[in-house]
């Protein structure tokens, strides 16, 4: 699997672009789908990326997925992981209407993308920082 940067000249090219696109590739493996880039923060220590899905096809259930990968250091270790937030045409699916829930992924290992992704289930968004997904490719 390759990065593809979704957007011209909006590509990462700080500190974290090689881990970035290490941490794409290696998420994109385990989806076993194409991810995109949309756009990569870094904040000192820290990055926050939007990443998408492939476009969502099919006439019946046209599912897609958007989500944030992000990394921040904790007690000296980096804490990686994956928020997607899964569409059918285009609205944002929830489980058992909870205004917020998400996918998390987990990732462990060296942060060339080489280690581990592990699902970690459904996840309530308990303090509204996912709230403004509700639609997709907004």
């Amino acid at each position: 699997m390759t990065v593809d940067h979704g957007l011209e000249g909006n590509s990462p090219s700080g500190r974290w672009r090689s881990t970035i696109d290490g941490l794409v590739v290696g998420l994109a493996t385990h989806l076993g789908e194409q991810v995109t880039l949309i756009d990569a923060d870094e904040i000192g220590d820290a990055f926050s990326c939007s990443i998408r899905g492939p476009e969502p096809s099919g006439p019946t259930f046209q599912v897609a997925w958007d989500g944030v990968l992000g990394m921040q250091y904790i007690d000296g270790k980096p804490d990686i992981s994956v928020s997607l937030f899964l569409y059918s045409r285009g609205r944002r699916l929830r489980l058992d209407d909870q205004p917020g829930s998400y996918l998390e992924i987990v990732y462990e290992g060296p942060l060339d993308g080489s280690g581990t992704w592990r699902d970690q289930g459904w996840l309530q968004d308990d303090f509204g920082e996912f709230e403004g997904y509700d639609r997709y490719g907004d």
